[in-house]
């Protein structure tokens, strides 16, 4: 059992969504608090993007794809990554709510969706590539 366990997250996804889910709380906690206090939401998501991504290059780089390279020629990687996958994540949002008039949080967690998935896919592929 114990073997099973380890061989599931040793998994680059598995441990991608561990990371993301600590990544939630830093970056999708503080755009949720700034759009709480009043801040624009797209504002907030940025905001919370840039939290979440310093912490995500950390983990990832350590944990999830266990990357030797070194931290200039990941960190470019990922940033670029990132900036796609906030791309992505900003194109929901603003056609969740500003043209389909879903509610601003519930637009944000689509947005966190669209992030996830691309962050995931570029991130694997690419930024902490071998």
């Amino acid at each position: 059992m114990r073997k099973k366990i380890q061989a599931v997250l040793s998994h680059s996804l598995v441990l991608y969504i561990c990371v993301g889910v600590i990544n939630t709380f830093v970056g999708l906690g503080c755009a949720l608090v700034l759009t709480y206090f009043g801040v624009m939401v797209e504002l907030s998501q940025t905001i919370g993007t840039i939290f979440g991504v310093l912490n995500s290059y950390v983990l990832n780089k350590k944990f999830t794809f266990k990357s030797q390279n070194s931290h200039k020629q990941d960190f470019v990687r990922f940033i670029v990554a990132m900036g796609v996958a906030y791309g992505a994540s900003m194109i929901v949002l603003s056609v969740a709510h500003r043209i389909f008039g879903i509610n601003e949080y519930i637009a944000l967690l689509c947005a966190q969706v669209a992030y996830t998935l691309v962050g995931y896919a570029i991130s694997r592929f690419w930024a902490f590539k071998q």
